[in-house]
Formats: C-alpha cells, sequence, structure tokens
C-alpha cells in the first residue's frame, strides 16, 4: 500500500497535496478526503484565488514596469486598509499555528488573498494605467506587498511555491534554510538525522518590506489546474488496489 499511496503522490504537485490535507484535517468535527475535493480545493483555492492573483498582478507589474517593483504615489485609505488586514494575519494566522489549529490558520491566510482580489476589483490599476499611472503604481505596490507577505503566511501549507514566489519576486537569498541529512556517533552507536540548517534563510515571520525598483522575474504558474476526469480515474484505482 506504500507503494501505491507513492505512486499516487507522484502525480500530483507535492504543495497541492498538502494543500488540500490541511484545508480537510478533522481538527473540531469530522472530514473525509474525497478525490472530488481534491480537485475543487486545488482549483478553486489555490489556482483561482491564490495562483492566479499572483500571475495577474505580476505579468502587469513586469509589462509596465520593465520588470520591477514600482514606486507608488501617496498611499489612499483603500490601500492603508488592505496593508493593515494583511499586517494583522501575522498575529491572527500565527496564533492559530500555534495552537495547531491549521485548517483554521489556512483559511485565514486564504481569506486574505480573498481580500486582495476584491482590492483589485476596487482599486485603480488595470484601466486607469495609460490615464494615471501613479495611481496604477500605487495599487500594484499595494498588492506585491500584499502578495509577498501571503508567501510567509502561506509558506507553512505551501513550502515550495511560497519559495519559488520568493525568487519571481527577485530575492537572492532563499525564503527557506537547507534540509539534510547528518551522522552522528554516539558513545554506544551512531545514527542519522534530518537537520535543517536555517543560517542562510531570509524569511521572517512579519510583513513584507518589499523594495520599489527592486527586479522581478517574468512570473509562471505556482500550480496546474486538474482535471474532473482525475475523479473517475482515482475513484477507478481504489477499487483495483482494493481486488
Amino acid at each position: 500500500m506504500g507503494g501505491v499511496a507513492a505512486g499516487r503522490a507522484r502525480r500530483y504537485d507535492a504543495d497541492a497535496i498538502r494543500y488540500v490535507l490541511a484545508a480537510t484535517l478533522p481538527e473540531t468535527s469530522d472530514s473525509n478526503f474525497t478525490w472530488a475535493g481534491f480537485v475543487r480545493h486545488n482549483n478553486n483555492e489555490l489556482v483561482a484565488t491564490w495562483g492566479n492573483l499572483v500571475n495577474r498582478v505580476l505579468t502587469f507589474a513586469t509589462k509596465h514596469w520593465n520588470g520591477r517593483v514600482p514606486e507608488p504615489g501617496s498611499y489612499r485609505e483603500v490601500d492603508q486598509a488592505l496593508l493593515g488586514q494583511i499586517e494583522g494575519g501575522f498575529e491572527t494566522v500565527g496564533a492559530l499555528l500555534e495552537a495547531v489549529k491549521l485548517r483554521g490558520a489556512l483559511g485565514e491566510a486564504l481569506g486574505l488573498a480573498r481580500a486582495v482580489n476584491g482590492y483589485l476589483e476596487q482599486a485603480p490599476w488595470y484601466g486607469v494605467i495609460r490615464k494615471d499611472r501613479e495611481a496604477a503604481a500605487t495599487t500594484v505596490y499595494t498588492a506585491l506587498l500584499a502578495i509577498d507577505s501571503l508567501k510567509v503566511l502561506l509558506a507553512p501549507f505551501v513550502p515550495f511555491s511560497s519559495e519559488k514566489l520568493h525568487g519571481i519576486l527577485g530575492y537572492e537569498r532563499p525564503l527557506f534554510g537547507r534540509q539534510e541529512i547528518g551522522r552522528y556517533d554516539e558513545a554506544d552507536r551512531s545514527h542519522e538525522a534530518l537537520v535543517y540548517d536555517g543560517s542562510g534563510a531570509s524569511g521572517r515571520w512579519e510583513p513584507s518590506r518589499l523594495t520599489p525598483g527592486q527586479r522581478l522575474e517574468l512570473p509562471v504558474a505556482l500550480f496546474r489546474k486538474l482535471d474532473e476526469v482525475i475523479v473517475v480515474e482515482e475513484q477507478g484505482r481504489l477499487v483495483l488496489d482494493a481486488v
């Protein structure tokens, strides 16, 4: 059975699996994993809410500001409201993580991603780039700050895509440190252990300090949309595995 599970895991992105498991953990109420739910969480949340947000803001920024983080004008009330909401997320999400309420923490972080999408629906950017470039720059910079912060808030759940996004946002030092297998010799035995070296990591549990003018890499899709046919295929494999 272990080989079967490992084979399935290789068919899907590690972050998608981690995300859906966290989103369906049975913390205070029963919850069941289903392949229909896996596809739904992946497509409607990871791809539609988070991945598409990242892609459209970064694509717009790289196109209109020559691959650089734009210089904002004065913050408006709508900008300050969003950044205050994102900043508060470090306290609320952090407290839920400390209490090992992973599903709640993930829900809070995803709710903040939805708030950024809502902000972009009301703040001037896409339609005003030619007539009010400063207003558009302020909106895009605010959205990039929010995305940079959300990268950290979501990192406990989707670490690989957060690291990838970290590089796309122009950071040279990695978000995370390195994991390696170390050998330890004791008086009566020797053993190996997985250890983490965080000395080279730049990630901090704090709001973004993204610098205007920082170079941006061309965005790539962080997640892939899954076809509904997967539900039928995986259910068929479950039947075969049981035979």
